[in-house]
């Protein structure tokens, strides 16, 4: 079962399965995101996959953690893909995460031949990288080169801070 749900710039789709609720965001959280419209589906597992939020603004960070809130009561949440947007969110407002884990988010990385590249890091693979604030090293698939971290690492990880906030 699909179900989708349509704000001025953001897109939901949503995927059920007997154990599982797969909710797709696409775009920008903003001022015409209404957490009070997302379906409340009770799963063993709501499964937030959020690779493709381009920004969050400030009026929708409340509504948010208010979505987060009531989810965290209807089933485990887990955060799959997070882009580096969603990754700042988390670390300046750790409340956007409820009580969810991440699974796997993108980071920025630099490097000579290719300028900036994003690689999907996997917490459960680095867990010790993680939880040491340090950034798992990557090569580029270009030039072999090894890539530059592009963010401050103690910043940028600061959500795995005690590791309860990524899966294991």
């Amino acid at each position: 079962m699909t179900e989708r749900v349509n704000f001025t710039n953001l897109q939901i789709e949503i995927v059920q399965s007997p154990r599982q609720a797969v909710f797709t965001f696409k775009g920008d959280v903003d001022e015409n995101f209404r957490q009070n419209e997302v379906p409340r589906i009770k799963k063993e597992e709501l499964v937030f996959e959020l690779g493709q939020i381009n920004n969050f603004n400030s009026c929708s960070i409340r509504e948010w953690v208010y979505l987060m809130k009531d989810m965290s009561k209807l089933g485990r949440i887990v955060f799959r893909n997070c882009s580096v947007t969603m990754i700042d969110q988390i670390n300046m407002v750790p409340e956007s995460l409820g009580n969810g884990v991440i699974h796997s988010f993108f980071a920025p990385y630099y490097c000579s031949c290719r300028g900036e590249v994003t690689k999907l890091i996997e917490t459960a693979k680095h867990r010790s990288e993680l939880s040491n604030k340090q950034a798992p090293e990557f090569s580029c698939e270009d030039c072999g080169k090894k890539l530059e971290f592009d963010a401050l690492e103690e910043s940028y990880f600061l959500f795995a801070e005690g590791s309860s906030a990524i899966a294991s």
